[in-house]
């Protein structure tokens, strides 16, 4: 029997256990359940914990999916579907077979080479677990695998080496920059035009003037719409970022919102765009787009053409276009500030006049 483990009456068995000035004692019914007691105990103590990784060798990374996917762990806010998404990705992958302690950073890079393509935009990413994506895209999918593992592990109460360490996420790529050209914006109107969804002109000038996302405008029900009043808006209850906004609209956005109500000829359901979901309104746009010539043009264009504009034609406080935009943070807007450039030089002028003035 090991030092430390005294037998009891009624074949019970004491443990005591000293270390570093602890004192600990428990009493167990068998010398085993005793014997794993004091070896845990004694390993946290001296940091030389055990740990049990059976039931993580067992566990495939499929089935940690499932687990997660099942058993409440993703959550309930606006990015819950998003996370199921990328789990399923994960549970068809080349990894879904593969044991949890048997997935490396270094195989996440040979993964990640294969499936990066710089070249592609978040929302130009395909399906399938071994489709080309965006680098956007390939940090989302990992920052998922990594949540993953240590929810898992917490769970389990097993120490995980979390494989999605430094260096295996790509670099995060720049946004995007392109803009509407001289004459694009009418081109494109006159593209819509021509396009079989009546609504897409109308939810052209909507993105520009209001700055939605894809899938804020694709998922705007009528009764959150006020066209009435001196200051009409929109109410985004769900949004990217699970915080609810009011939009104002612009006489535009307005115009564009009732010639809507005027077209409607469909069971709508409530939506303001006759769309399942908001990848029709993309695939809409495409089809345009592709009749004409414009060259890298995507619909989150649109949105970032709409927030380069408040910067440019208005006098609004950076959080006063956030509450707009929906940006959380004033530093996510900060490749906006240089269009205000002249106008901070301008001012700046004004104030060294007036103080030589003085």
């Amino acid at each position: 029997m090991k030092p430390g483990i005294q037998i009891r009456a009624n074949s019970k068995f004491r443990v005591q256990v000293r270390r570093n000035g602890i004192y600990q004692s428990k009493t167990f019914g068998s010398i085993r359940a005793a014997e794993d007691w004091q070896r845990v105990v004694e390993g946290k103590a001296t940091a030389e914990e055990i740990v049990d990784q059976k039931t993580a060798k067992r566990t495939t990374l499929a089935k940690a999916c499932a687990w997660m996917i099942g058993g409440n762990h993703v959550g309930l806010g606006a990015n819950a579907k998003n996370t199921v998404s990328k789990l399923r990705y994960w549970q068809e992958s080349r990894f879904a077979n593969w044991s949890l302690p048997a997935i490396h950073d270094w195989d996440l890079i040979e993964w990640r080479r294969d499936v990066l393509d710089e070249d592609q935009a978040e929302d130009g990413a395909t399906a399938g677990p071994d489709a080309l994506c965006s680098p956007q895209t390939v940090i989302h999918r990992l920052n998922t695998l990594s949540k993953l593992i240590q929810t898992w592990g917490r769970a389990h109460q097993i120490v995980m080496v979390n494989p999605v360490s430094r260096g295996v996420r790509p670099s995060r790529p720049d946004g995007r920059t392109r803009r509407l050209q001289t004459g694009e914006e009418y081109r494109l109107i006159n593209a819509a035009r021509k396009s079989s969804r009546y609504w897409l002109r109308a939810a052209i000038a909507i993105s520009i003037e209001t700055c939605m996302r894809q899938s804020e405008l694709g998922g705007l029900n009528w009764e959150r719409v006020n066209l009435s009043g001196s200051y009409p808006y929109a109410d985004l209850p769900k949004t990217k970022n699970d915080r609810p906004r009011r939009v104002p609209l612009s006489r535009r956005a307005v115009a564009a919102l009732r010639l809507l109500k005027k077209q409607q000829c469909w069971p709508q359901n409530g939506k303001v765009l006759p769309v399942e979901t908001s990848r029709g309104i993309i695939h809409a746009f495409r089809d345009a787009v592709d009749e004409a010539d414009f060259p890298d043009l995507r619909w989150h264009d649109l949105r970032h053409e709409g927030i380069s504009r408040l910067f440019e034609l208005t006098d609004l406080r950076d959080n006063e276009i956030m509450s707009i935009t929906g940006h959380l943070t004033p530093a996510m807007l900060t490749r906006y500030t240089h269009l205000r450039s002249d106008r901070l030089a301008t001012r700046l002028r004004g104030g060294r006049h007036n103080r030589h003035a003085a």
